[in-house]
């Protein structure tokens, strides 16, 4: 292996050196080597890292301490730089005011925007992001005209992506582009924002020390709870709540347009001047444009205006911002799209919005929402230069797809969503006992008096704390001479099972318990869940296949696009069968223990989720194959959802099956999973005979292993 030669600067201390490295050096390690060469061992290591310089600014990088030089595909005589990472960066709040915060710009933003946002005093940093200062400063506020510079740019991209060929197509492209650009200009809809990368440093970006960001609210998922007693997350979601109603972008009747403008009066000009009865206020200021001209809303604004004297700054921030809560916009991003007719080959301007709870289609001109998709029925979603796709499964026969060049931007907002409900679910689901404020002390008593076992639950809907005896299974006693467990006189008690108990005291209370434990009521829950998700996967089957198959100039175009499609189904179905077969060893490996594995549950949850979309992808690809063959797949198909379903009622606690049968399930599922494999590609006659003697060996494997776990 030979020896990196590589050119060792410090800015700070005027040094320049060559220096040689092994390729397989840890940067750490170079870093102890060149504080000593150079001098630096009396300043701040942590504050320090090596810098590698490209040929343009953001091709320069941060290097990792943990990662070698190799990684970062080093050469000789390239540069390296060691400086100092910490920078101060210039954040300018919404209301004008600047702050200069002191960051690692080695990090990337998502981790900048932690320490930014615990500084300003916001702890929710996830739903906050950074935009370009330079970009939105327009005449003196963000918003007003924002953004002409970046939709300068915008247009200039898409006019080079959507100027293809010439003639009079060429032309009409073109016209649409500049309709499109119109809407987006009159909409002022989040394409105009231009949001920093969470995934890249600011460097990467092109960051310069001297430019200033500004911090906005990215994703609104927990403002419901901003109010009065969070003064700084209040004046930032009322600036941007401000500027959204004055900009156009939430649709507003006109009296609740008029009380915005008067607490919007109110915040701005204190209270109301009474010593100037010429008082006189602009609409222009303070209404959206629909109601800015008329002179009977600007009075109409001062008379409420008046009525609010006495009342405090946060307490008119607290109520704008409810106001604006109960708006249908409120809190949905907006991308404008264009959408294809259905049944015309023609595509129109459309709204795509996304917020907290669903993905929506809404009218460009009325605001009105046309069709919404919750959050947790997006199964997928796929973004591409020119388009973004929206895949539902199951609860959707199709895709959702729009022409865009901003798929990258919405793909983020829906995968930043997504991140945050997955890290609020976690948080919930791990508390614990001091921040769970759901649970409860469910207390079993072993022996009366004696001891008792103390374990941390879950208060359902309709159900209290109880205490049971479990000394003697299925017998709630009659408590004599106080041995019993009293709690302010009246008496509590759970059986399982078949109560035989006689005679109550009064006031004493009987509860019947189930005799599973929580999490394996959970996991039958999901058990039985997946089986009809089994039988939905062979409905699947005998349904039509949902194929748009577009027209063609000639043959041999229809036929490499019919290859095409056999070839991504076919891909498909074997990443499917593949978590599905893992999924499967995973519970039969998780159920060889009597203690319960919380594990099992999810592999579960992998079949039930795969399984139906192998039977639509089966059902697509048949569409392309000979008759007899369509046949084979289904029939194979067919058996494989069998198989799934024999397992998991073989695997289901309320069968109490042997572990013979289990395996023999599992057995039948790797069996019909090959069967399905075959049949989409028949294999060669040798290639036969090395699988059957592969399928035996692996059978003989099985048997052992079963009879070892047996004995």
């Amino acid at each position: 292996m030979g020896v990196l030669s590589l050119t060792v600067s410090c800015q700070e201390k005027g040094i320049k050196k060559t220096m040689q490295f092994d390729p397989s050096t840890l940067v750490y390690d170079a870093i102890k080597l060149i504080r000593e060469k150079f001098g630096m061992t009396d300043t701040n290591a942590h504050e320090y890292g090596l810098f590698r310089i490209g040929n343009e600014p953001t091709k320069s990088i941060w290097m990792d301490n943990g990662r070698s030089f190799e990684h970062y595909l080093v050469r000789s005589k390239d540069e390296i730089e060691y400086k100092r990472k910490i920078r101060l960066l210039k954040v300018r709040m919404l209301d004008g005011a600047v702050k200069t915060i002191s960051v690692d710009e080695s990090q990337p933003v998502s981790q900048l925007m932690m320490t930014v946002c615990n500084k300003i005093g916001i702890s929710n940093y996830e739903e906050y992001s950074l935009v370009r200062d330079d970009i939105l400063m327009q005449n003196g506020r963000d918003g007003g005209g924002g953004g002409s510079t970046w939709n300068l740019k915008n247009q200039e991209n898409r006019a080079r992506s959507s100027d293809r060929g010439g003639g009079v197509y060429g032309t009409m492209r073109r016209k649409d582009e500049a309709k499109m650009e119109e809407l987006r200009k009159k909409l002022h809809t989040d394409e105009e924002l231009p949001w920093l990368d969470h995934q890249k440093t600011l460097r990467e970006q092109a960051i310069s020390e001297e430019e200033t960001l500004v911090l906005r609210r990215k994703y609104f998922f927990s403002d419901s709870n901003v109010d009065s007693r969070d003064p700084v997350q209040l004046n930032l979601l009322y600036v941007q709540c401000r500027d959204g109603i004055l900009r156009g972008l939430h649709p507003v009747e006109k009296e609740k347009a008029l009380e915005l403008g008067a607490l919007q009066s109110h915040i701005q000009y204190g209270d109301f001047p009474h010593d100037k009865p010429k008082f006189h206020l602009d609409g222009r200021d303070v209404l959206p444009k629909e109601y800015a001209k008329n002179k009977d809303n600007e009075k109409k604004v001062v008379a409420m205006y008046k009525e609010l004297s006495g009342t405090s700054e946060l307490d008119a921030k607290s109520k704008y911002v409810h106001l604006c809560r109960g708006l249908k916009t409120y809190g949905v991003t907006f991308f404008v799209v264009k959408e294809k007719l259905p049944g015309k080959n023609k595509l129109v301007p459309r709204l795509l919005g996304v917020n907290k709870e669903s993905v929506m289609r809404v009218d460009e001109k009325t605001k009105e929402i046309l069709k919404e998709w919750p959050l947790e029925q997006v199964r997928r979603w796929v973004p591409s230069p020119k388009c973004f796709t929206l895949d539902f499964g199951d609860y959707q026969d199709g895709y959702y797809s729009v022409q865009t060049t901003d798929g990258e931007k919405i793909a983020q907002l829906i995968q930043g969503y997504v991140d945050i409900i997955l890290k609020k679910k976690r948080t919930q689901d791990h508390q614990g006992i001091e921040g769970d404020e759901g649970s409860t002390m469910l207390e079993d008593m072993v022996a009366p008096a004696k001891a008792t076992l103390v374990a941390h639950g879950q208060i359902g809907n309709g159900q209290h704390a109880q205490d049971g005896l479990v000394a003697v299974r299925g017998v709630l006693r009659t408590p004599q001479g106080g041995q019993g467990y009293g709690i302010n006189g009246a008496q509590y008690g759970a059986v399982s099972g078949e109560i035989t108990s006689q005679e109550l005291a009064r006031a004493q209370r009987l509860r019947y318990q189930d005799m599973y434990q929580h999490p394996q009521r959970a996991l039958i829950g999901t058990i039985e869940a997946t089986i009809r998700t089994v039988e939905q996967a062979e409905e699947e089957l005998e349904a039509e296949p949902q194929i748009d198959i577009p027209r063609f100039n000639d043959d041999l175009s229809a036929n490499r696009w019919m290859e095409e499609q056999k070839a991504v189904n076919k891909e498909n179905v074997n990443e499917r069968l593949a978590a599905m077969g893992a999924a499967t060893a995973q519970v039969v490996q998780w159920t060889a223990v009597e203690e319960y594995d919380d594990r099992v549950g999810s592999a579960i949850a992998t079949i039930g989720s795969n399984l139906p979309d192998v039977s639509r992808n089966v059902r697509d690809l048949g569409a392309f194959m000979e008759r007899e063959e369509r046949g084979d797949l289904v029939q194979a198909t067919k058996l494989l959802c069998g198989a799934f379903g024999d397992f998991l009622t073989a695997v289901n606690p309320e069968q109490n099956e042997r572990r013979n049968k289990v395996f023999t399930a599992a057995g039948r599922v790797g069996e019909f999973s090959q069967q399905v494999i075959n049949s989409m590609d028949p294999p060669s006659q040798h290639q036969q005979q090395f699988d059957d003697y592969l399928v035996q060996r692996a059978k003989h494997v099985a048997t052992s292993t079963a009879q070892l776990v047996l004995w």
